[in-house]
């Protein structure tokens, strides 16, 4: 299995996580950070769906996906940190950064520019 997984089991691990983690964390309890936290579940739902996508030794695929995945990781960050409270905001915050940073080791690693 390459470390192009690694990255993706991260992904999904801070997504199942987060599947129920909003419902259950300190909320900015305003219209626009409902919004914005149904956007980020949204973005979160797609990149654990991703991971079924992903194919051993197939790098083309797998950086492209992986790609996507960090762009959609970096776009939660924003209403994760805005609209998240509490002790819940550290740990999705961490988790969300630890993931971005192990897609990009593995993306400048694996699959160049």
């Amino acid at each position: 299995m390459i470390s192009s997984f690694r990255a993706t089991a991260a992904a999904s691990a801070f997504a199942a996580l987060l599947g129920t983690g909003p419902a259950l964390a300190d909320i900015v309890d305003t219209p626009a950070c409902r919004r914005d936290l149904a956007g980020a579940n949204a973005l979160i739902d797609a990149i654990a769906a991703r991971e079924k996508e992903f194919v051993a030794g197939d790098l083309v695929k797998n950086c492209a996906l992986l790609r996507r995945n960090l762009t959609d990781m970096v776009k939660v960050r924003g209403p994760m940190d805005r609209c998240t409270t509490g002790h819940d905001h550290g740990e999705n915050l961490g988790q969300i950064d630890a993931s971005i940073g192990d897609i990009r080791a593995v993306l400048a690693a694996k699959c160049g520019k």
